[in-house]
């Protein structure tokens, strides 16, 4: 076991002489290079780019702000009363969301809270934070 770790360059250096192999030539072997017929047999949407694709929103980010602080209490002793402060403060700093989209992130942090048990809320209850 000794020698395995001690000498394990040598013994492969020694491995490739006795093989033939050239250093470095394992590596050009491991390198991905798909295959034409591959790309060819493709469907024409999967090898064109999405010019239409939806890039990422605003309502996208402060989604995933709130899920990361969520996650993080999770972590924590249940505190529902630190918890909530800093959500409020997370919708303050991004009031400019648009009114219609305000349900679909007072569900997140409904669900996420749910689902981590760091606090019991209702969509009513985080609908009146946007206001504070």
């Amino acid at each position: 076991m000794v020698i395995l770790r001690c000498y394990r360059p040598e013994l492969q250096n020694l491995q490739r002489r006795i093989s033939g192999d050239k250093p470095g030539e394992e590596l050009q072997a491991l390198q991905y290079q798909p295959d034409e017929e591959a790309i060819k047999a493709a469907p024409v949407h999967e090898r064109e780019k999405h010019p239409n694709q939806e890039a990422i929103t605003d309502t996208d980010i402060l989604a995933l702000k709130l899920k990361a602080c969520i996650i993080k209490a999770a972590d924590k002793p249940f505190a529902p009363a630190i918890l909530i402060p800093q959500l409020q403060k997370i919708l303050q700093e991004n009031q400019p969301i648009a009114a219609s989209e305000r349900p679909a992130i007072n569900h997140v942090i409904v669900n996420e809270c749910e689902k981590t048990g760091t606090a019991l809320l209702t969509e009513e209850e985080v609908n009146q934070w946007w206001e504070r």
